[in-house]
């Protein structure tokens, strides 16, 4: 016979097992939707994954702190990369995977790994960058949302073999 105490521990125990399933889930389709947003040049929505007061850390590529800051950096991302490389257009195609997320209550943290196709003027060349993104996330009023996020960039190379266009 069980004992009630003990079915209600193990009905408690599985609840909290599912809310940490359930937050590990909503926060890989974040990292996916930060993602298809930047695919899509969506800096509306982009911005919108962030905490009010997140903080944006690429590095040497730059900073930027805040929800509104945070957009504007990524609206201005690509304008940056045309004038930087002398082109007139570039497409941009960031591709998540691996995505590693441990919670911890209404605060998380994620590793996940990227591969970024970059191309400027309809080129014969791509150039394939690499790195990893390492998160903190925060629960905000029932929603998950970015508080950081900081990228590891390995590496930026040409990738030409059998390369076609259209993506």
């Amino acid at each position: 016979m069980v004992d009630n105490a003990d079915l209600v521990a193990q009905v408690a125990a599985l609840s909290t097992k599912v809310r940490e399933l359930e937050a590990v889930r909503e926060l890989t389709r974040l990292r996916y939707a930060f993602h298809h947003h930047l695919n899509n040049q969506d800096w509306d929505c982009l911005g919108a994954l962030f905490a009010t007061d997140a903080l944006l850390d690429y590095g040497s590529f730059g900073h930027a702190r805040g929800r509104a800051a945070i957009q504007d950096y990524y609206s201005s991302l690509l304008p940056k990369m045309v004038e930087l490389q002398g082109a007139t257009n570039v497409v941009l195609k960031n591709f998540s995977h691996m995505p590693d997320v441990t919670v911890n209550g209404d605060r998380a943290h994620g590793v996940s790994f990227f591969e970024e196709y970059v191309r400027f003027d309809r080129q014969d060349v791509v150039h394939q960058s690499v790195g990893r993104f390492t998160d903190s996330y925060a629960l905000i009023d029932g929603q998950w949302l970015f508080e950081r996020v900081e990228l590891d960039h390995y590496w930026v190379v040409p990738e030409n073999k059998e390369w076609r266009w259209p993506w």
